[in-house]
């Protein structure tokens, strides 16, 4: 089928004339102005202030002469891009605040537009709107300006006053707020004007006579907890009923497209092109390689779908021989204990059982071995106790199936700790875990009872055991499937980050390293701010490669936001000492999902590009689809695999700045995304992320809760136990 695709971005053009600014070294308090840094210095701010040093302040009002201010002709097409950006985005928000919407600025200053949405369900008592943002953009591919419209999801906000909110809940106190809507009335000849502005609660708290009968709290994730509210979207609901997000985010941009910026008055803001959203350039479109897409497994057999190829077997068996099974649940839900073990050994529907994807026979441990507490809101106690009591056999490999009723996102922060704390102490006693959220199964497992669309019985819960399969045979030293390449001789190092909610200050990261096949080596674990800790981890994984492969011919490391020079310096001195002159390439990866690119397929009904197209952005960055639509009349497209968005990359060379990347070992590059997006061994589904950025965030997100933030040392660093 031939393809359409088409980005979600809007091409203009720069004035052709100079336009006029004013500038002051100094600010006005009866004036409004505009504060620059350096970074935003016109190009010629040297002919007005012969003095100006990087160390000064300016001052700007843009177009509007006011006295005092000395005024200086400005080349849109040659001139500082920051500070044309910059006007532009003050232009974009005066037009929006005149007909009084919310706007909000993003933290890099670009306009966030909220709409108030009147059409899809809400949580009672509140009112819920859509966010747009609109990013000044400069097209690197083709040298144009551009303004980018993304879709940014939904937003709620509570119809009650902070006022009325603290004094109907007895229990609510002001730190449940974060951010709010302002709402101010002003008095205009005889007309009453009415502005909302978003800010943050403790502005207001520093200033005098607020209103706050006028102050209207935006639900976060305190203010969420408080009120009960499933802030989830849904998401169980959802499990097996993905909704297409490309249709629903296209449908919710050229409705704002339309109603906002299709005319003639944002024109005279931003002259955007009337063709609507811009097409790919023919240029700019790659393609992954075909052989990216296939993987190998049992019996040395291949297949393109992980879902369809797990069923020859694994690539490599589990490690042990003397695997056993052990419950720990809930005691009102025991009898679901009985039942998983039963489809765990002897299969359930489609799925065979465990040793279909492990390769080795596991049994049901001793009886008395299983643990069945009743404590429902604080099991760990009943849990360490049970633990602490039982004579572990040092020849069995014990695996504990752990049906809990505390989830990892549940609301409450003792009981996420819970959850967690479960999982530590059987890894201090070198006990593989396996957490199934009790509620969800058994939802999952009442809702097979039912009959699909099509008048076939359900048989959803088959896939969870199948992802609960290959993951049992991971965390055992087994190897699901690999990519099916020649092996190289580079290394491939994951740089990955999670923020902690529960602080929401630190970052912990930690660092994966694979052979260029997918082969996992070993991971390394630290704080974001320990540099000198990345370097030395990553020397290590090069010591320990070299000892078995001989030295890599190139060192490629997948960060989850672009590295500084203060983050890649340590790793070229430790370079240096090993005596190795070898190039390093760094793939920036986002860590989620692109929302602010998105590229379309319009000849496709669901919109979605096919899988492993991407798009070259300029400037170094590219947009990589990572679905299940595949090429070709062998492949059928299920919408149970979801829509997953593309991933925006940036790829740079550090150890060789003086020359251009070549194509070739860019698409390369690109191709090794794709392909480590591909052995994800916590799910039979295609992911979007590479498991250099997806294994690392999976640690950062464990270890902070577990004693001290440190991991048990008896489990080592080469085993995928958090998976």
């Amino acid at each position: 089928m031939s393809e359409s695709l088409f980005l979600n971005t809007l091409a203009f053009e720069f004035p052709t004339e100079p336009k006029i600014f004013y500038f002051s070294l100094t600010d006005r308090e009866d004036k409004s102005l505009t504060k620059l840094s350096h970074q935003l210095f016109p190009n010629n701010i040297n002919d007005i202030f012969p003095e100006i040093t990087n160390g000064d302040t300016l001052y700007t009002s843009f177009g509007r002469e006011l006295e005092g201010l000395i005024l200086l002709e400005i080349n849109f097409a040659t001139e500082n891009f920051a500070l044309i950006k910059r006007y532009y985005n003050r232009e974009i928000r005066h037009y929006f605040t005149k007909m009084d919407k919310l706007v909000e600025p993003t933290f890099i200053k670009d306009n966030q537009i909220w709409l108030r949405n009147t059409r899809d369900k809400v949580p009672k008592g509140c009112a819920l709107y859509d966010k747009y943002t609109l990013k000044v953009n400069f097209n690197h591919f083709t040298n144009t300006p551009e303004l980018v419209l993304s879709y940014d999801r939904k937003a709620k906000v509570l119809v009650k006053s902070v006022a009325a909110f603290l004094s109907d809940e007895e229990t609510a106190t002001a730190d449940l707020f974060n951010r709010v809507v302002h709402v101010e009335y002003f008095q205009h000849e005889n007309k009453k004007i009415t502005k909302s502005w978003i800010t943050k609660y403790k502005y207001l708290q520093e200033k005098e006579d607020i209103d706050y009968n006028h102050v209207y709290p935006i639900v976060g994730r305190k203010l969420t907890a408080f009120l009960g509210i499933d802030d989830d979207e849904d998401e169980l609901s959802n499990v097996f009923k993905p909704t297409n997000r490309y249709t629903k985010y296209l449908s919710k941009i050229t409705g704002f497209y339309n109603q906002f910026l299709n005319n003639d008055d944002f024109r005279k803001v931003i002259p955007v092109s009337e063709k609507g959203f811009d097409q790919a350039h023919v240029l700019q479109i790659g393609q992954t390689s075909s052989q990216s897409k296939r993987l190998i497994f049992g019996k040395k057999q291949t297949d393109v779908i992980p879902q369809r190829g797990v069923n020859h077997g694994p690539f490599k068996r589990a490690d042990h021989n003397n695997i056993q099974l052990l419950f720990i649940t809930y005691k009102e839900h025991v009898i679901h204990t009985n039942n998983l073990s039963g489809y765990l050994k002897q299969g359930y529907k489609i799925f065979k059982g465990l040793m279909q994807y492990t390769n080795v026979p596991i049994s049901n441990a001793p009886k008395g071995f299983s643990i069945a507490f009743s404590d429902l809101q604080n099991p760990l106690p009943e849990i360490e106790l049970a633990l602490e009591n039982k004579e572990w056999d040092p020849n069995v490999k014990y695996i504990a199936i752990y049906l809990t009723p505390i989830g990892k996102y549940a609301q409450d922060k003792e009981q996420r700790k819970i959850y967690y704390q479960v999982k530590e102490k059987l890894l201090m006693r070198n006990i593989t875990s396996q957490c199934i959220e009790s509620d969800k199964m058994i939802k999952v497992l009442d809702d097979d009872k039912k009959i699909n669309m099509n008048g076939y019985a359900k048989s959803n819960f088959a896939y969870t055991l199948q992802n609960i399969a290959i993951a049992i045979n991971a965390k055992l030293g087994g190897i699901p499937w690999r990519i099916d390449i020649p092996l190289q001789k580079e290394l491939v190092v994951g740089v990955g980050a999670f923020k902690n909610i529960d602080t929401d200050i630190q970052y912990i990261g930690s660092a994966f390293s694979f052979d260029n096949n997918g082969a996992f080596n070993s991971f390394d674990y630290f704080h974001k701010d320990q540099t000198s800790e990345l370097a030395g981890s990553i020397e290590e994984a090069i010591i320990r490669y070299a000892s078995i492969n001989e030295k890599p011919n190139r060192l490629i490391i997948h960060f989850y936001k672009e590295m500084s020079e203060n983050e890649i310096q340590p790793i070229e001195n430790a370079l240096h000492n090993l005596g190795l002159d070898i190039p390093v390439y760094v793939v920036t990866i986002n860590k989620t999902e692109s929302e602010d690119f998105v590229v379309f397929d319009e000849n496709s009904k669901e919109r979605m590009p096919y899988s492993g197209r991407y798009i070259n952005l300029g400037n170094k960055t590219y947009l990589l689809c990572n679905n299940t639509r595949y090429e070709g009349d062998n492949f059928k497209f299920n919408a149970m695999d979801g829509f997953p968005f593309p991933v925006k990359l940036k790829i740079d060379c550090p150890s060789d700045t003086t020359r251009p990347i070549d194509t070739k070992i860019i698409k390369e590059l690109i191709d090794q995304v794709y392909q480590f997006s591909r052995i994800y061994w916590k799910s039979v589904k295609q992911q979007n992320l590479p498991v250099t950025i997806k294994y690392p965030e999976m640690v950062a997100q464990i270890a902070p809760h577990f004693t001290n933030g440190n991991i048990p040392t008896n489990i080592g660093n080469d085993n995928l136990w958090f998976l």
